[in-house]
């Protein structure tokens, strides 16, 4: 139960920033404002920070006399909180909200695009994740990071790109456009220049590189197209198994998705909508169903 003087913020919290959004009881915005990383798998404490720094920034912009975080009902979503001893060791801080309550990044994002309403989300950006919301059970696939998943996201394409590229050069594969095309960008002639630019590179790196693969893609490279229809392949796969049930509501989210679209299957094109709302206010619908299940 929330009353008219409530006030409510909504945290997303990903790998390279959190940003939070303040609201009244009424969904009106008041200010908006963004922080770091928050990825609690990767830095707890960091994330933590994070989450607090942007629920500052946003009482700071929005200028309320008295306005403080204790009296502001908080619902965050973190990536890496879908792990539960990241989640355990989440819930034994104390953070000075009037309450708060956390879950997952996905399960925000999907509780935004469908406005509360079952419903699933598939997220293709640097990585790749999906969740499905159906009679109040949650399922959800992928989100198992780069070294082992991430398969058809914006830093899988940057990475088979890159590995297309040494076969090249070790002559495995025939010299091609799409090898000139990324080593010209990656600004390197050989493999040691090359593989030199992996050794600390993050997802982001190879991320990078997306765009020029689904431009080549486009302008029917064969080599690129052949990556990019791989991807397609996999994200269809994605989509089917979070639709297995009876949900006929789907949305996409991400970079990579809208250049993604056309290779994706007819069917599940004439089924995918654009989200209603943002993760931060799927955060605020969380915080809200939470309140009163509570009471």
């Amino acid at each position: 139960m929330t009353n008219s003087t409530d006030f409510f913020i909504g945290i997303d919290g990903g790998g390279t920033k959190c940003k939070a959004r303040l609201e009244d009881a009424q969904g009106n915005i008041l200010a908006e404002a963004i922080a770091g990383p928050a990825n609690a798998a990767r830095n707890l404490t960091g994330s933590v920070k994070a989450v607090l720094e942007a629920s500052e920034k946003a009482i700071s912009k929005a200028n309320i006399k008295g306005l403080s975080l204790t009296k502001i009902q908080a619902g965050i979503g973190l990536a890496g909180i879908n792990i539960p001893q990241v989640k355990q060791r989440f819930l034994n801080h104390s953070l000075p909200f009037a309450s708060w309550h956390i879950t997952t990044d996905l399960h925000i994002a999907c509780l935004g695009a469908h406005l509360g309403e079952d419903g699933a989300i598939v997220i293709v950006g640097t990585g790749s994740s999906g969740i499905a919301i159906n009679k109040n059970q949650q399922f959800e696939i992928g989100g198992h990071g780069f070294v082992v998943g991430d398969k058809g996201s914006g830093a899988w394409l940057g990475k088979m790109a890159i590995s297309h590229c040494l076969e090249t050069l070790d002559g495995i594969t025939a010299d091609n456009l799409f090898s000139e095309q990324v080593m010209k960008q990656l600004n390197c002639t050989n493999a040691y220049e090359l593989v030199s630019l992996t050794l600390e590179a993050k997802p982001v790196f190879y991320a990078s590189l997306a765009p020029l693969v689904l431009k080549l893609a486009a302008n029917q490279q064969s080599d690129a197209l052949r990556l990019v229809n791989q991807a397609a392949s996999y994200i269809n796969k994605v989509c089917q198994r979070l639709l297995s049930g009876d949900l006929n509501r789907l949305s996409l989210i991400g970079g990579v998705t809208l250049p993604l679209l056309p290779y994706l299957d007819n069917q599940l094109q004439t089924i995918i909508q654009p989200a209603q709302a943002t993760p931060e206010q799927g955060a605020v619908l969380f915080a809200k169903a939470r309140l009163a299940n509570r009471l």
